[in-house]
């Protein structure tokens, strides 16, 4: 069995959910800054040709890339606050992890918004404009990263710096 002094699950389980929120924040930014790249406009006639088949591509890793660490997030944060229940309500932290998690899950409120821009892109529904179709989706994700996100990531920082500052 690991020593506690090398290694403690517990504080590692604390910790879990600003590290996955970190990931997904990061997730969120690496997508702003390659798929705005395609609204360039040096670029935007070649990319409306390339989008639609880009993001059928693109789009399923991106999803299941977001899901699993969303998944990763909630699951972290439920565990984190039923161990040591008590602990986290003493030192404050209870509120920021539940809060955090109320965040975490707001990220899955804005997919009736992107949803049918996404779709758009991937069916070129407009017929070749679909960088217009990504400069809608791309507005909604940088609004939601720097809301929710951002704000689910500082809740989380906030908790487990209470944590282990106690620990």
């Amino acid at each position: 069995m690991a020593s506690k002094a090398f290694f403690d699950p517990v504080v590692a389980l604390r910790a879990a959910p600003l590290i996955t929120s970190t990931c997904s924040l990061w997730f969120a930014w690496d997508q702003h800054f390659f798929l705005h790249l395609f609204n360039k406009p040096e670029l935007r006639a070649k990319s409306n040709d390339l989008l639609p088949t880009f993001f059928r591509y693109f789009f399923p890793g991106g999803v299941t890339r977001v899901l699993a660490l969303l998944s990763l997030t909630l699951s972290s944060s439920f565990a984190t606050c039923f161990v040591n229940h008590d602990s986290h309500w003493a030192n404050g932290s209870l509120r920021w992890y539940t809060a955090g998690i109320a965040l975490t899950a707001s990220h899955l409120a804005f997919v009736p918004a992107v949803a049918p821009k996404i779709q758009a892109i991937i069916e070129d529904s407009s017929k070749g404009q679909s960088t217009n179709d990504l400069d809608g989706w791309l507005k909604i994700h940088t609004l939601r990263s720097l809301t929710v996100d951002l704000a689910a990531w500082a809740c989380f920082v906030v908790a487990t710096v209470r944590n282990l500052q106690v620990s």
